[in-house]
Parts: structure tokens; sequence; C-alpha cells
């Protein structure tokens, strides 16, 4: 896998900087785009690079903060065609997450599952305990 030049790193690490700052004051809405900033840096195809993978969690976990989760579910489907991602439990259990609460259950179930799989118990540890009672419950 080829580095990110110096530069474009320094760039893209600046705009996340700032996200988190924005998420720290409950700006969800401008840390979002501050990480579209930050893809928007990628060179393309930005889906390749490892960086990818972590800008679209950023603006995921931002939209769910706002319980957008249709916008959640989106940037997680943007995520999942990043490197690193197939493998990645968070993106999972982020759509997971995203697909409960749209009321997509099959995926929701599926999608906690792969999560479950990857991560074991652990992954539900910061999440509501919700999303594990469904995952262990029989329901659909």
């Amino acid at each position: 896998m080829p580095q990110l030049e110096n530069k474009i790193f320094q760039k893209i690490q600046t705009f996340n900087d700032k996200a988190e700052d924005l998420i720290n004051a409950e700006r969800f809405s401008d840390a979002i785009k501050e990480y579209q900033k930050a893809w928007n840096t990628l060179p393309e195809p930005r889906q390749l690079w490892d960086a990818g993978l972590w800008i679209k969690i950023g603006q995921a976990e931002c939209s769910l903060a706002q319980e957008d989760y249709s916008a959640g579910k989106q940037k997680l489907l943007d995520a999942i065609l990043c490197s690193g991602a197939v493998n990645n439990p968070l993106v999972h259990f982020l759509l997971g997450i995203c697909c409960y609460e749209l009321g997509e259950l099959a995926c929701a179930k599926e999608e906690l599952q792969i999560a479950h799989d990857l991560e074991g118990d652990s992954i539900f540890q910061e999440g509501d305990e919700k999303y594990q009672n469904f995952l262990n419950s029989g329901d659909l």
C-alpha cells in the first residue's frame, strides 16, 4: 500500500483535528464538513487510502450523534468500500445501529453479528445495551 505524501497527510490531519474539536463542542454538522474536506484532499481513488476509512467512520459517527441514521448509513456504505473496512468491527457495528434505527432489522442483525464475530462482546461496551439484546434475541 503506498503512503500518502507528507503534505497531503498533514492537510488531512489538520481537517481531522478540527473535526475532533468540533465534535467536542457538539457541532456535528460542522465536523462532518471538516471530514468532507479531508476526504476531498485524498488522491483518487479515495477508497484505497487507509485514511478514507477513518474519515467516513468519523462522518458516520457525527450523523449518529445527530440521530440521522439515514445519513450515517450512507457514510458507512461509502466506508465499506474503503481499504480495511470489511474486517473492521466498528464499521459493521455502526452500520448495524443505523439499520436497527431505520427498522431494517435483517440488515441490523447481520451487521451486528459480523461486528460481534470480529470483536466479541466488547464491541457493545460503549453502545446502547438494546443492540446487544437485539442480537441475542430471536427477533427480526
